[in-house]
């Protein structure tokens, strides 16, 4: 039984036809007894803030349900009021959602589907209707990690537990972690496809999750594309962004996201967490996409633009210019301010500026290298690079095996064979 007041919203709200199973309110009960895992990573700092804000709320209502692609998961929202604030209504669009991503609601019909979006969840979309786009850096691409996920037999990919341990993030570590994180759907897809390839049913009789596992690498929707960045990306579960954990210069690792800019409802909740976290995420970032990236360090060029404070540092320089390529990247107005450190006087910063124009097919860069270089034989390599103009680099950047099959197709879908070298 609840020891306190019902809300005086209560009977009309729980009347609406809103998809919500409501709770009768003598089986509320506490918050804390209903922590789902959401299986993303979490750091301490948040893991003390969902804590903090469960304290003191109820749970009062779950549904309606998202069911993860191919896996058959049912995942309810969940609804919850705290008898100190009884005139707001909090929001989990999944029951596993963290108590930071919670959405405060006004407690009417309206606010209910305000917070969820209509339709729950967003329908699928193609690229060009995803506007928004972010794109932040991870780190180094032996310093990027994720939990290990070993294989358990005769358990279900998604339904497996990760490990203590820390791995570096590479394809099959991604691809198994994301498989147990419910805010994506688990499926990935590499380079080669620039649409997301995944029909909503899994194709054939059976769902068997072996089969499950071996149908993207089967149908060739893990193939990465000669001339594009290594890629791997996922769809979200509620608000279908794309989410790509890419690899620029064969180390700099990104996250990017393509997404709807979320309902307003919910970017007080990352106004709150840019605020009291220190971070700085767009507002309109989808919260399932927020889910995943908090689990790691996101630089945005704000932090990375440091690097470049002290011009006669050329390792810092160097690092920091390729960094800033891999944030530019598919913005050619802001590739071109690469342009300002061609003279620079630094061999090493100069070598890290040929790297990034053979990388990424940025000839203008060469031609101002070689415009302003005054060493002879520094020249030769840089008019025989614009002369020649080498191939795109084929690096296995994921270190990904697909039992000894080709990792890459060119432009014509003809399979292409990797460096395997450091």
């Amino acid at each position: 039984m609840t020891d306190f007041a019902i809300p005086d919203w209560w009977r009309g709200l729980t009347g609406a036809r809103l998809g919500v199973d409501w709770l009768d309110p003598a089986d509320w009960e506490p918050a804390w007894q209903h922590i789902e895992e959401s299986g993303a990573m979490s750091p301490e700092h948040l893991d003390a803030d969902d804590e903090l804000l469960r304290k003191g709320k109820l749970l009062v209502g779950t549904g309606p349900e998202t069911v993860r692609r191919w896996t058959g998961q049912r995942l309810a929202a969940a609804w919850f009021v705290d008898p100190a604030e009884p005139d707001v209504l909090w929001c989990a669009p999944g029951g596993f959602y963290p108590a930071w991503l919670w959405v405060p609601v006004e407690p009417t019909a309206a606010g209910v589907r305000a917070a969820l979006g209509e339709p729950f969840p967003a329908p699928p979309a193609a690229r060009v209707e995803l506007t928004g786009f972010v794109r932040g850096f991870l780190g180094l691409r032996h310093l990027v990690m994720v939990p290990d996920v070993p294989r358990e037999e005769d358990v279900p990919p998604w339904e497996t537990a990760a490990s203590d341990d820390f791995v570096v993030a590479d394809g099959p570590s991604l691809n198994r972690y994301a498989k147990i994180v419910k805010f994506l759907d688990p499926q990935p897809w590499g380079s080669a496809r620039e649409e997301d390839p995944y029909p909503e049913e899994f194709p054939g009789d059976a769902a068997v999750p072996r089969l499950m596992d071996h149908a993207p690498v089967r149908d060739g929707h893990r193939l990465q594309r000669l001339g594009r960045v290594p890629s791997m990306t996922w769809r979200t579960v509620h608000s279908r962004s794309q989410l790509s954990v890419e690899v620029h210069t064969r180390e700099i690792v990104c996250a990017a996201v393509r997404y709807r800019p979320s309902p307003a409802a919910h970017r007080e909740v990352v106004r709150r967490i840019n605020e009291v976290h220190d971070e700085r995420f767009p507002e309109d970032l989808p919260l399932d996409v927020l889910g995943v990236l908090a689990g790691w360090d996101f630089g945005v060029e704000e932090d990375l633009a440091r690097n470049l404070d002290d011009p006669d540092d050329p390792d810092a320089v160097g690092a920091g210019l390729r960094c800033l390529a891999a944030l530019w990247h598919g913005d050619l107005r802001r590739c071109l301010e690469l342009r300002e450190w061609a003279a620079h006087p630094d061999r090493a910063v100069r070598a890290n500026l040929a790297m990034i124009a053979h990388s990424y097919g940025h000839r203008f860069l060469l031609q101002e290298l070689a415009l302003a270089e005054r060493d002879p034989a520094e020249l030769a390599v840089l008019e025989d690079l614009l002369d020649r103009s080498p191939g795109p680099d084929a690096f296995n950047a994921f270190r990904d095996d697909f039992g000894g099959t080709a990792l890459f197709v060119d432009e014509a879908g003809d399979p292409v064979w990797t460096w395997e070298d450091e």
